[in-house]
C-alpha cells in the first residue's frame, strides 16, 4: 500500500486559477495579523459568500411634478406609478397612481369646461398607450418634507411590496398584473363621478357611460364587476409572499378611485419581471 507523504494540499476556492499542484497560484488564504511586504506584493482574497445574489431589487428615483390639486401627495408605498410621456423631461415628470389615472380616464368624457389638461387625457386604448407609460411601484418618499415637487423611489425590477388590488386566494407562484379595461356602465359600478381625494361629483357629468379604467389581474383574470373587456394587459410579476389580511372586493373597488382608501390596502411581496 502506498503511504501518503507530507501534508495534504489545503485546496483553493477559485477554479479558474492556474499553477502547479505545489503552488496553485492565484490568491491565497489571508492571515489574521498585519500583512507582510511579501503578502502585499501578492494580495489575498477573502470571500464568505458561496452563492450569487438572486431576486435583487432595482429601484429608480422619480422626481414628480406637482398637481394643482396635490394628487401626488396621495402616493404611498405599493402605489402603481404611471408617467405622462408628453409631459416629462430629464429633470421632472407628471406622474399618476391608479386612483388619479382612473379619474383622468373618466374625466375625458365630461364637458370641455370641466376637463383636465388635454395632453393628459386618453379616450381610447391607443391614446392611453401613447400618452401613459407604466414606471414602477413606489417604494418610499425621498423628499417627505417638500411641499412642491416630490422625489419618489420606485421599484422597477426584483422584489417589491405592492398593494393588494388583486383579491383573495392569492398564493405563491401566482401571476399578477394590471389591465386596461372598458367598463360598459361606469355608473353601475360607481354611483358618483369620483375624484382621487374621495369627493364625488354628479354622475351626469360623464357624457359616455363606457369608459376605460385600470384594475388588477390575478392569473390573467380581473375581479371587476360586469365582465369588462380587457383592452391591454401589463404583467407585474410572480407572488412570493401573500399572508396579509385579504381586503374585501368592495374595499378594493373603492381603493381604485380613492387615494385615502388605497393607502389602507394590505401589501404583498411580488417578484417583478
Amino acid at each position: 500500500m502506498n503511504k501518503l507523504r507530507g501534508r495534504p494540499d489545503s485546496g483553493i476556492s477559485n477554479a479558474a486559477t492556474t499553477g502547479s499542484l505545489r503552488d496553485p497560484g492565484g490568491p491565497r488564504a489571508g492571515s489574521t495579523g498585519a500583512p507582510s511586504f511579501a503578502e502585499l506584493r501578492r494580495p489575498t482574497l477573502v470571500n464568505s459568500k458561496i452563492t450569487y445574489d438572486t431576486n435583487t431589487t432595482a429601484s429608480l428615483p422619480l422626481l414628480v411634478r406637482p398637481w394643482a390639486s396635490g394628487y401626488e401627495h396621495g402616493f404611498r408605498q405599493g402605489s402603481y406609478i404611471f408617467v405622462a410621456d408628453e409631459d416629462c423631461n430629464p429633470q421632472m415628470c407628471t406622474a399618476a397612481d391608479l386612483p388619479t389615472l382612473n379619474f383622468l380616464l373618466e374625466n375625458v368624457h365630461v364637458p370641455e369646461g370641466r376637463r383636465m389638461q388635454p395632453k393628459l387625457l386618453a379616450g381610447d386604448t391607443d391614446e392611453f398607450l401613447e400618452k401613459w407609460k407604466f414606471f414602477g411601484v413606489m417604494r418610499n418618499d425621498m423628499m417627505a418634507n417638500s411641499m412642491l415637487q416630490k422625489l419618489y423611489n420606485c421599484d422597477v425590477f426584483g422584489r417589491s411590496m405592492m398593494a393588494n388590488i388583486f383579491g383573495d386566494k392569492l398564493k405563491r407562484g401566482d401571476h399578477v398584473g394590471l389591465a386596461l379595461i372598458e367598463v360598459k356602465n361606469i355608473r353601475g359600478v360607481y354611483s358618483a363621478y369620483m375624484q382621487p381625494d374621495g369627493s364625488g361629483l354628479p354622475g351626469v357629468l360623464v357624457k359616455k357611460p363606457n369608459v376605460l379604467q385600470l384594475c388588477g389581474t390575478h392569473n390573467g383574470k380581473t375581479m371587476y364587476p360586469g365582465d369588462p373587456v380587457v383592452k391591454h394587459h401589463i404583467p407585474l410579476g410572480v407572488i412570493s409572499h401573500a399572508v396579509a389580511k385579504v381586503p374585501s372586493k368592495n374595499f378594493i373597488m373603492r381603493a381604485l378611485r380613492e387615494s385615502e382608501q388605497f393607502k389602507l390596502l394590505p401589501r404583498i411581496e411580488v417578484l417583478m419581471i
